[in-house]
């Protein structure tokens, strides 16, 4: 390790260079000499991960929650004179930073606190403003951040990161921020620049640290480099910051932009000129400064007017400064000017308080309702589609309505949100109330629109509107509110989505409303009773008795099709379709695209998804079977997503997730393989819904069992669906699930199997059920006994699903086959009814030690009098789970049946009898025998030939599962004998 104090005089020339190098430690001399801790042992010289060479600083505490610091002297800096270079790298753990666990260098301190109240000085780190992740440079007053950072970068840090970072300020204080993103410093990028010279103490330097229990002891520093050098003396100029913000008003006005030379030595002149990359047109400023000429240090002001523009949007004027004679250097040569609008993008063109009991079917969905047919309507006057995405409608009294993901209003257009009810005849973009109820006020209320920061972007206050009609602007936009009813051009009781004075729709698009059948050619299904044309913009709403059913080859230029409905194309369909589908939370979800052509790009640009944790991966993952699992998606990946692929997707706000590409006309084939397991991830890849028991159907010879997986984003695990079973299941558009593949071959889906519905596609059932339950702290797993007449205790394919198992658990709960138990772990088994008394049935629980589990179940439709007990045959007990649950802690890891079994009887208490019935043998491997149901110290294994003769005898002792190796054995039949304290039982296996 090098440690340096001292200063290195070099005469160069006619003038002299001074460098002050006060700290250079990469902490490879193995201790921390020169460094100071704010507590003893908080901090180490640490072989432990070090980020390079084999030490780095590293935080020594362990499960505890405090804070930390350690600091250096550089007092032989000085702000003032030199240019000072600060460098070092930085990792942390298997963590992400937050508001409680956060850190950042103090390049330069007032004091040797680091985490006191007074401490004054410049900081760069994360969350030391308690909101963000993103890389920053702050000034820090009193101990707390002091206005906006200096510099912010676009550099999120996330779990397990490691960072190169650099800082550099001169003496006149102009502050870079550069970032390394794999640590080191061979590939630093700039992350912005700016001036501060508020502070220009050289105290201290050092690290600090607030962290919980769980994140203590995980945050390493290295190769750390502090020193100052005397200026170069070359002269410069520059804008004096980078950026600036100026809010428009109704009247021109003129603002100043500050450049700055320094180290004067000859006259230069700059050219002021105006980037291409500026966002504001010509006409809404005027540049009045072409050049400016110094002739000694100093500054001088680029004058801009701000001129009042006729559009509704911020912009942006980028000014560029270049030496066009003379010579001096220049370090920030680009200022953006930011330019807030001060002209409302929206307007409040008609409110429905008060719907008439008897006329007031202003959502046209048949019904009347003073709460479900009230409305606001929203027109759009900017000029240009405007994302409301996240925004609120509220009133006097609550927020009503937040705009979900991908709410964007076209130019010119409207879109009105209804109190409840399902939205029929409204032309354009309609919603309901996310509160399912605005609670206008007749006698007159006020409305507020606030944007996704919660900033008010309107606020419109009206007087009564108790008339059984809405109160419309006269004319639409600009006049005053009146009844609707006095408008003489249109005197009607509402018109929501169209011109109050004309009664024409401001929508560009035909929408369905399926008044009369699903057929896409009856005229009558569509608003307005015309065709759509082939230049035509379409829409398909939800809630509706019929969807459109397309016959014969069709072209639209576009087609939206709402989350919930359908369409199905038996021609070909011409047009950019785009498909919603409701994702209501940010859990995870199984999505496969309905449209063909959806490409990543498109996927990641119409949709925002959740950020990784690591590797700039996104909320996309596809699976594969090859052993690893889930395949995260960048924001740099690229490709087509192939019809009948499913994906797990993850969205960084619930709404709409959208997928874009052309309607399917024909039959989908998509490859299904084995490898390291046989599931694959499929999914829906039509518009309209997809029979279940037909997919089985059709697919019957190409996988290994007559199951599928659902993921249940509610209960994070995986719901079961059997041709048996559900084979009336609808899979919805969209919906992704998991198969079993039988070989490397394809799953079709054929377009013969769409349908149309209107209701909840799940079915109810008359069948007698039995969900078990074990729970573990807030953890919950299930598997479910059905008891259906025809079914067998041995495996129906249809009617007995396994768990899944595309991926590990550490936590499961399953049942194995009651008769001829070849290992299946069953999610959902199938039994005959009529010996539902005789049926002892085999759970199997995957839990750690020390674990306590609870066990409880959920019944349906039991026989009168039959009660379920859970047998544990490890502490003797029959427990009554239909009066009480079951609490136990595990005193070893579980991993297997053999302890708890399952009885369904009349009888007040189950005898222990038949404990011998529920062992099972079976063949697990060429030379290997598996036992499974046996609790006992002493058992011996004995195998027959058909013939009678012992080829093979061992003794074992088993806790409920037990494989047993055996010799190779000639092929044939033999007869495997099971003796113990608790009886004799036997089977016959075929060996080959």
């Amino acid at each position: 390790m090098e440690k340096n104090y001292f200063l290195s005089f070099f005469l160069l020339l006619s003038f002299v260079t001074i460098q002050s190098q006060v700290i250079n430690d990469n902490f490879e001399d193995g201790d921390i000499t020169g460094w100071t801790e704010g507590t003893a042992s908080h901090w180490v010289n640490s072989t432990d991960s070090p980020i390079t060479g084999t030490r780095s600083l590293k935080h020594n505490l362990s499960s505890t929650t405090s804070e930390s610091y350690i600091y250096h002297d550089i007092s032989s800096l000085d702000l003032t004179t030199q240019d000072v270079t600060w460098q070092f790298n930085l990792k942390n753990g298997s963590w992400d930073p937050s508001g409680a666990n956060r850190f950042w260098v103090y390049l330069t301190a007032n004091e040797t606190d680091l985490n006191g109240s007074t401490v004054d000085g410049y900081a760069v780190g994360v969350n030391f403003s308690g909101s963000t992740d993103l890389i920053s440079l702050w000034k820090v007053t009193d101990g707390a951040v002091d206005g906006t950072a200096i510099i912010t970068s676009d550099v999120n840090w996330n779990s397990n990161n490691t960072y190169g970072i650099k800082v550099t300020r001169t003496n006149a204080g102009s502050w870079e921020l550069l970032v390394d993103s794999d640590g080191g410093f061979d590939n630093l990028v700039s992350k912005g620049t700016n001036t501060n010279t508020d502070y220009t103490f050289d105290n201290n330097f050092g690290l600090s640290f607030d962290f919980t229990s769980t994140r203590a002891g995980f945050l390493w520093m290295d190769d750390v480099l502090v020193e100052g050098t005397a200026p170069s003396g070359s002269p410069a100029v520059n804008f004096d910051n980078a950026t600036s913000t100026e809010n428009e008003t109704d009247a021109t006005f003129n603002t100043s932009i500050p450049v700055t030379f320094s180290n004067y030595s000859a006259d230069v002149t700059i050219s002021v000129t105006v980037d291409a990359s500026s966002t504001a047109v010509a006409a809404d400023y005027t540049l009045n400064t072409s050049s400016l000429t110094f002739t000694g240090n100093g500054s001088q002001n680029i004058s801009l007017d701000i001129n009042d523009d006729a559009d509704y949007l911020s912009e942006t004027v980028v000014l560029n400064i270049a030496v066009t004679s003379g010579t001096a250097d220049i370090t920030t040569s680009q200022h953006t000017v930011t330019i807030n609008d001060d002209d409302l993008p929206i307007v409040i063109n008609e409110i429905h308080a008060d719907p008439d009991s008897t006329n007031g079917d202003a959502n046209g969905d048949g019904t009347a309702n003073t709460s479900q047919d009230e409305f606001v309507e929203i027109y759009n006057i900017s000029g240009a589609s405007l994302d409301i995405s996240g925004w609120i409608l509220a009133d006097g009294a609550s927020d009503r309505h937040t705009f979900p993901n991908g709410t964007i209003i076209p130019a010119n257009e409207a879109i009105v949100v209804f109190g409840g009810g399902t939205l029929v005849t409204v032309p354009g973009l309609v919603q309901l109330a996310s509160t399912n109820a605005l609670g206008l006020n007749n006698g007159g209320d006020t409305i507020i629109i606030k944007n996704d920061s919660g900033v008010t972007v309107l606020t419109e206050v009206y007087g009564a509107a108790g008339n059984n009609q809405s109160i419309a602007r006269n004319v639409d936009f600009t006049g005053s509110f009146v009844d609707h009813s006095t408008i003489v051009s249109n005197p009607v009781l509402f018109s929501p989505g169209r011109d109050n004075t004309d009664n024409t729709s401001f929508a560009s698009t035909i929408k369905w409303i399926g008044a009369t059948d699903n057929n896409w050619s009856t005229t009558t299904n569509w608003l307005g009773g015309s065709l759509p044309s082939s230049s035509a913009d379409v829409v398909i709403p939800a809630g509706l008795a019929n969807y459109p059913t397309v016959s014969s080859a069709t072209t639209v230029n576009s087609i939206l099709i709402e989350s919930g409905a359908s369409l199905i194309a038996n021609a070909a369909f011409t047009g950019n379709a785009t498909y919603k589908r409701n994702l209501p939370t940010t859990n995870w979800y199984l999505v496969a695209s309905p449209v063909s052509g959806e490409s990543v790009q498109d996927l990641r640009t119409n949709n925002t998804f959740a950020n990784g944790s690591g590797g700039g991966r996104i909320g996309i993952a596809p699976y594969k079977n090859d052993g690893t699992a889930w395949n995260y998606y960048t924001n740099a990946s690229t490709g087509t997503i192939p019809s009948g692929e499913g994906l797990s997707v993850k969205l960084a706000a619930s709404g709409n997730i959208n997928f874009t590409g052309a309607i399917n006309s024909n039959n989908i084939n998509y490859g299904i393989t084995q490898a390291t397991n046989n599931f694959n991830l499929v999914g829906n890849p039509f518009t309209s819904y997809v029979n279940l028991g037909t997919f089985f159907t059709d697919n019957a010879g190409n996988l290994s069992e007559q199951t599928v997986w659902m993921w249940n984003e509610n209960t994070s695990s995986y719901d079961i669906r059997m041709s048996g079973t559900h084979g009336s299941f609808q899979v919805a558009p969209g919906q992704a699930f998991f198969i079993s593949a039988g070989s490397n071959t394809n799953v079709t889906f054929n377009t013969a199997n769409q349908s149309h519905q209107t209701t909840d596609t799940f079915q109810k059932s008359s069948r007698t059920e039995i969900s078990i339950i074990a729970s573990q702290g807030k953890s919950s797993k299930s598997t479910n006994i059905y008891y259906i007449n025809g079914t067998s205790k041995g495996f129906d394919n249809g009617y007995d699903g396994t768990i899944f198992g595309g991926v590990s658990s550490k936590f499961t709960l399953y049942s194995q086959l009651v008769s001829n138990n070849d290992g299946r772990n069953l999610a959902i088994q199938s039994l005959p009814l009529s010996d539902i008394q005789k049926t002892v049935v085999p759970l199997g629980l995957k839990a750690g030690s020390g674990k306590e589990i609870e066990f409880s179940i959920n019944t349906k439709n039991l026989p009168n009098g039959v009660k379920v007990f859970l047998e544990d045959r490890i502490d003797n007990k029959f427990i009554n789970l239909s009066e009480n649950n079951y609490k136990v802690t595990l005193n070893k890891n579980l991993d297997g049946i053999g302890r708890f079994y399952i009885h369904t009887t009349a009888l007040k208490t189950v005898a222990e009898n038949s404990a011998i019935e529920n062992v099972s043998i079976y063949r697990s491997n060429t030379n290997t025998i598996t036992i499974t149901g046996l609790q006992t110290k002493d058992a011996s294994l004995n195998i027959y030939s058909i013939l009678g003769k012992k080829v093979f005898q061992k003794t074992f002792l088993s806790n409920g599962i037990s494989s047993i190796t055996i010799p190779s054995l000639a092929k044939g039949i033999y007869i495997f004998e099971i003796n113990s304290e608790i009886g004799k039982t036997n089977k016959k296996i075929i060996l080959e």
